[in-house]
């Protein structure tokens, strides 16, 4: 038996915790398109998994682009995780990370199946299912408001039963900027997809910025992708809507609602530590009560009045 040498390696669980792996090199791993670099490793006491790290890259700038890959890779695979209770199968499972080291990585589990690249033909029934996971795999990342951002038919993998959309290095949160600037939409994806389906139903290939010609194809193929196309994103079918095309009537995994799963954290806060009692309606302010003076001083103008007057009395009768 080949004594195998195995390295330490330390970073962080998908919940973010401490957690350390024993790991051996086993070789590269097929990733297509991926800037990433992708190596299969040999867990000390587990199975087989794949590393995802930087590639060897010198210039400053070329480093960073890398690091922002990495960077979103692992903040959509830990949004994955907490988001959804199980693991779904047509996306990537994370098992571990490290981005603070000089050699930051992704360990995930391997991608189901294998890459499709095109020469493979599936059959009626195969392509079907295929599609099914394709549109399960954006619906579950637009319900978490993620967006792929790099649907190609090489960042999928078919297993016989589902496919499995992988490569999240171009992922980004609903809104933000996308690889080419604009703001991040999930229809995006669905018409990255559409052009997906054409090859499938057609062997061709279309560039990213091409909208096929439809009128000339099947109207199976019409059907599914009306609308697809459209120029404003808004304006596509989402991912469920294309399950329904799909005729897919296997329910969605809903996922986490966060305000629900912390509820319990936030009543506990509050029986320790009430809030605050929410502050009374304003009343309107009234001039100040002028201080009351001293009785002597209240009655000397009384006691110089009566003297006045019965100075001017008197003054009156010696005249008289």
């Amino acid at each position: 038996m080949t004594d195998r040498h195995y390295d330490p390696v330390d970073g962080r669980d998908p919940a973010g915790g401490p957690a350390s792996w024993q790991i051996h090199v086993a070789g590269p791993a097929p990733f297509p398109g991926s800037v990433l670099v992708a190596e299969r490793v040999k867990t000390h006491d587990g199975p087989e998994l794949v590393r995802r790290s930087l590639p060897p890259v010198k210039h400053p700038t070329d480093r960073a682009r890398a690091e922002t890959l990495l960077d979103n890779e692992i903040r959509a695979l830990t949004r994955l995780h907490a988001r959804y209770r199980a693991p779904v199968p047509e996306l990537p499972s994370i098992v571990g990370y490290d981005f603070d080291s000089a050699t930051p990585f992704v360990l995930i589990e391997p991608p189901k199946g294998r890459f499709l690249d095109g020469s493979r033909t599936l059959l009626i029934d195969e392509r079907r299912r295929f599609l099914i996971g394709l549109f399960r795999a954006l619906a579950q990342l637009a319900a978490v408001d993620l967006v792929h951002g790099s649907v190609e038919l090489s960042s999928l993998c078919w297993d016989g039963g589902t496919a499995q959309l992988v490569n999240l290095e171009q992922a980004v949160r609903t809104g933000e900027p996308s690889h080419g600037g604009a703001p991040a939409h999930p229809g995006d994806d669905v018409r990255a997809a559409g052009r997906v389906v054409h090859e499938l139903f057609t062997g061709k290939r279309i560039g990213p910025a091409d909208t096929p010609n439809l009128s000339g194809e099947p109207e199976e193929l019409a059907t599914l992708l009306r609308d697809v196309f459209a120029p404003n994103p808004g304006d596509r079918p989402t991912a469920v809507e294309m399950l329904a095309r799909l005729n897919d009537r296997e329910p969605l995994p809903p996922p986490v609602n966060v305000r629900s799963a912390l509820q319990r954290g936030y009543d506990r806060f509050d029986a320790l530590r009430p809030p605050h009692a929410e502050p009374g309606a304003a009343q309107p302010l009234l001039p100040p009560t002028p201080p009351r003076r001293p009785l002597l001083r209240r009655l000397f103008p009384l006691a110089v009045g009566f003297a006045i007057v019965a100075a001017a009395t008197l003054v009156t009768l010696l005249v008289m």
